[in-house]
């Protein structure tokens, strides 16, 4: 029998969010390669088996030449980080659930995305791992009913992901079960510095 994380994700969607500063690499992060392929195409492969459809959320859609299957979707207004680039997304999306995880995370398992999108159900609107003590707001299930409080937290200038979650019903995704994906220190690693984009290389060798 097909283990059920490697099963597709039925009506779930994939979003991606693209729209960094990259201001510690010094130019945009999305466009960075190993092993041949951009951080972007790298997601996008990964993503694509799993996920019926793929929504790329950004501060520059026009640089981005996509396959069809892939959306493309601007942030309503530009600079706001991460939270203003999932609201552009959910509003887009037209699943009620939507994995979503940053492009400069490239170690992120397939089988625990597929994992955490088949583990919303009893009204939860998030799904959230929860590493060290800490949320991993940039590698989780959301729902289309979190907007009303994101739509708030950005009219209150709150842009952190993680302060949404005191007022949303989150599941959280516990260390027991991070741990039969693989190491969570590599595939919570983002590629935020030179030295990160060497770690990701030594991968291709």
């Amino acid at each position: 029998m097909l283990n059920p994380a490697r099963r597709p994700c039925g009506s779930v969607n994939a979003i991606v969010l693209c729209g960094g500063k990259s201001s510690r690499m010094g130019f945009d992060k999305a466009f960075l390669k190993a092993g041949g392929k951009t951080l972007v195409e790298r997601q996008l492969e990964a993503l694509g088996g799993r996920f019926r459809k793929i929504i790329l959320a950004t501060n520059s859609p026009e640089k981005y030449r996509l396959p069809s299957r892939v959306e493309k979707v601007a942030d309503g207004v530009p600079g706001l980080g991460p939270i203003g680039g999932l609201a552009a997304a959910l509003e887009r999306s037209d699943s009620k659930y939507n994995f979503t995880v940053a492009c400069d995370m490239p170690f992120v398992s397939q089988d625990l995305a597929a994992y955490m999108a088949g583990s919303v159900k009893n009204g939860y609107q998030a799904v959230v791992p929860f590493y060290r003590g800490e949320y991993q707001p940039l590698c989780a299930v959301y729902s289309r009913d979190c907007l009303g409080e994101i739509r708030e937290a950005l009219a209150r200038n709150r842009l952190k992901l993680v302060r949404l979650f005191s007022r949303l019903k989150v599941r959280k995704v516990s260390m027991r079960e991070l741990k039969t994906f693989g190491d969570p220190e590599i595939y919570f690693r983002n590629i935020n510095t030179p030295g990160d984009l060497r770690y990701l290389r030594s991968f291709e060798r």
